[in-house]
């Protein structure tokens, strides 16, 4: 009966393999085995993630400080280069000549040949941050600035450094006296250099300056507020320029000046940026590979269960004494081999070539780069390319001028658009891909009817559509000629290029092909003889809507009135952009600050082109309604400044701190504002004031001196008797027993 029990739960056992502690055992071991691996690749892949995102960041902030430095370069180099034109200018070495040589007062005609040649200097520098010019002669009283001259009442001193390069204001950096002019008494961005006369290395015989406007640079370091939360510009051990709070501990990018070897650019890179979230897409591939050991798991499972069947097998043979037929025994043995010997044999592999060899060999034909005697080999080996004729398309991916969108966005499109070309490819057609950049993708098409090869690419337009399914990319393609010859593969390419840019006239989001006889379609177009006058005319005078007028006209003429082929649209394109450019060029020496203005290389739409050449026009009044309404708040701030010092004149509480306060500047601006309407200084003239009304009041009145002192603002009567005595010569008892 004991014999029966035991045997009994041996066969259970054989049934059911987990019942088994052998084959638990070996169960976990592989469990273990998965779950170590698991666990170990999802560390990994943690820890590689995050170290990736910390340095893509890091390296992202290393480019934005580089193109920070850059754009702050090109300010200083141009600097540079103007103070270099003033030594140069023959115009100002015989001012030189006149005022510091011959000790000569300039006649008005030099006086003006030297300040025209200073708006020259100013508008070659083609900037808009330049503010202003200046230049002095040592030991003169005057500085020179294009259209005025500005009297000082300290000689002018040579730099005791050349260069110098500070955010300060002009007082400050040539210390002087009693100066009020804004352009002095505002802060720029300055570069001053000496003044040699035109000689290399010379002595030094004046100072240049050009005052840089700092609102751009502000505007370029609050951009970088979310990858560096403190900004510094030094010059040699100096901080010239700072941004943000400072940062005691962390990372700091520096990037060098190009200009000069003294000036370098620190930034303290933002904590926040190293702060790396784990997006869904990054959780995506923990959650494949929790699903993979779930499935190794059960793998794993199946396969011991299969290879314990042989031992199970003889389980269940000693548990029945034996007894079973010899085809069990037959089947028990069988089992035995095939756990002894393992018939996973190694299969062959067909070895295929990879698509990028493909793309790396029609970027080889492209170049004109392979070697002869290889284009068959290439054809048929790497693409299958065994028809008479091929066409190439160049498909374009855009989003409308002034857009935002990223690089990465558009490679994604571009891999969308790829997939959609690789599904068009079938037996009668076959199609490869290579990227030209992040916007375009060149496709050669291959195959035997050149008509039905043509039509393939109005489909080829919607499944790209369909397949990027963003509204804000438009895709145009632009087709060669069919070509049977690959060494023409280059000249395809640039058909395909030709063709795509019939968008001009045409649009986005369509299908261009390229044409034999274009050149024969060339026609006259409309534009007016006096665009360019009109033009000046317009900006200097602030009239817009003269300058839309005329834009209006050259529109209504060509695209309303006639049907111009792309050819000739591209001619009135450039010649409208040589008259604007002009235009602006001789606008430069009329108090605008000249705008250089690029021409549009890549493919655009003729909509796209003249709303790009509105805004430079557009752009170009507003700086010159800036630089008017400049001049115009620097005269109202003097006028309110002398009209709160009238009104609280009085007021015992008022002092000259309190009217800097009250206006945002400096006490010394106050007193020169005050120099320059009375005479006299700010404390000058509010004690002259005082004093009189005191004589009025001890005249008229029997008043008491405390309450005449409190009227005339005088904090005490101490104070009151010595200012009094200090102007009238008398103390005031003794002037109201005389009066």
């Amino acid at each position: 009966m004991q014999r029966s029990k035991e045997t009994t739960g041996t066969a259970a056992s054989a049934e059911r393999p987990l019942q088994s502690s052998f084959f638990r055992k070996l169960l976990l071991s592989y469990m273990v085995l998965i779950l170590v691996a698991v666990l170990s690749f999802g560390v990994w892949y943690l820890f590689s993630y995050r170290d990736a995102a910390q340095n893509a960041a890091r390296e992202e902030a290393r480019q934005k400080a580089s193109a920070y430095a850059i754009e702050t370069d090109k300010s200083l180099l141009i600097a540079q280069s103007l103070c270099s034109a003033m030594n140069a200018s023959e115009s100002v070495r015989g001012m030189y000549q006149t005022v510091c040589i011959e000790r000569n007062t300039p006649d008005s005609m030099q006086l003006y040949r030297t300040q025209s040649e200073l708006k020259r200097i100013k508008a070659s520098g083609e900037s808009l941050d330049i503010y202003a010019i200046l230049l002095g002669f040592a030991g003169g009283n005057r500085l020179y600035a294009p259209g005025k001259v500005i009297a000082l009442e300290n000689p002018v001193e040579p730099l005791t450094m050349a260069p110098w390069i500070e955010v300060t204001n002009a007082v400050s950096l040539m210390k002087l006296k009693n100066v009020s002019d804004i352009i002095l008494n505002k802060t720029f961005l300055i570069y001053a250099d000496a003044y040699t006369g035109g000689t290399i290395h010379g002595t030094a015989h004046g100072l240049t300056m050009v005052l840089i406007d700092t609102a751009p640079l502000e505007a370029r370091t609050e951009s970088l507020s979310a990858y560096f939360s403190r900004v510094e510009m030094r010059y040699g051990a100096k901080t010239i320029y700072q941004a943000g709070e400072a940062a005691e501990t962390g990372e700091w990018v520096e990037a060098e000046s190009l200009v000069n070897g003294d000036i370098h650019y620190r930034m303290a890179l933002n904590p926040a940026l190293l702060r790396t979230p784990l997006p869904f897409k990054a959780v995506t591939p923990l959650l494949m590979l929790a699903a993979f050991g779930l499935l190794s798991l059960y793998l794993c499972y199946r396969y011991l269960r299969y290879r314990y069947q042989p031992i199970s097998a003889i389980t269940r043979l000693v548990a029945t004494d034996r007894q079973e037929d010899q085809q069990e025994l037959d089947q028990v043995m069988q089992g035995i081999v095939d756990l002894i010997g393992e018939r996973n044999g190694y299969r062959e592999k067909m070895i295929t070539l990879s698509p990028y060899a493909s793309q790396g060999a029609l970027h080889q034909l492209i170049s004109g780069s392979v070697e002869e005697g290889k284009i068959d080999e290439l054809q048929e080996e790497f693409w299958g390319l065994r028809s008479s004729y091929y066409i190439v398309a160049l498909i374009n991916l855009a989003v409308p001028r002034g857009s935002r969108m990223t690089e990465q966005r558009f490679l994604d499109a571009r891999a969308l658009a790829a997939h959609a070309c690789a599904e068009v490819s079938d037996e009668e057609h076959t199609l490869v891909t290579i990227p030209r950049d992040a916007q375009n993708l060149y496709a050669v098409v291959n195959g035997e009817q050149p008509e039905q090869l043509s039509s393939l690419f109005y489909d080829l337009l919607l499944r790209i559509e369909e397949a990027i399914d963003d509204p804000a990319i438009a895709v145009t393609i632009g087709v060669s000629l069919p070509q049977t010859d690959l060494d023409q593969l280059r000249y395809a390419c640039a058909d395909a290029s030709a063709a795509l840019e019939g968008m001009i006239t045409g649009g986005r989001g369509s299908v261009y092909f390229a044409e034999n006889d274009s050149a024969e379609r060339a026609r006259d177009y409309f534009f007016p003889k006096d665009a360019q006058q009109r033009i000046l005319q317009a900006l200097v005078e602030d009239k817009p809507e003269e300058w839309q007028a005329l834009m209006d006209q050259i529109w209504e003429e060509n695209m309303h009135k006639a049907s111009l082929p792309p050819e000739t649209v591209r001619q009135l394109v450039d010649e409208m952009h040589t008259c604007v450019s002009a235009a602006l060029r001789e606008s430069s020496g009329q108090s605008v600050t000249h705008l250089r203005i690029e021409r549009i290389r890549e493919p655009a739409t003729i909509e796209e082109i003249f709303v790009y050449y509105r805004s430079v026009l557009t752009q170009a009044m507003d700086t010159y309604r800036r630089e008017v309404a400049q001049d115009e708040s620097g005269r109202q701030l003097e006028q309110e400044i002398c009209d709160y010092i009238n009104e609280n004149m009085f007021n015992p509480d008022l002092s000259l701190s309190a009217v800097a306060d009250k206006f945002g500047v400096s006490g010394k601006f106050v007193s020169m504002v005050c120099k320059n309407r009375y005479g006299k200084t700010y404390l000058q003239y509010v004690r002259t004031c005082q004093v009189q009304k005191a004589v009025e009041l001890l005249q008229s009145t029997d008043l008491p001196l405390e309450s005449i002192a409190v009227q005339c603002g005088f904090s005490n009567l101490l104070t009151f008797r010595r200012n009094f005595k200090a102007t009238m010569n008398i103390n005031p008892s003794d002037y109201r027993k005389g009066s």
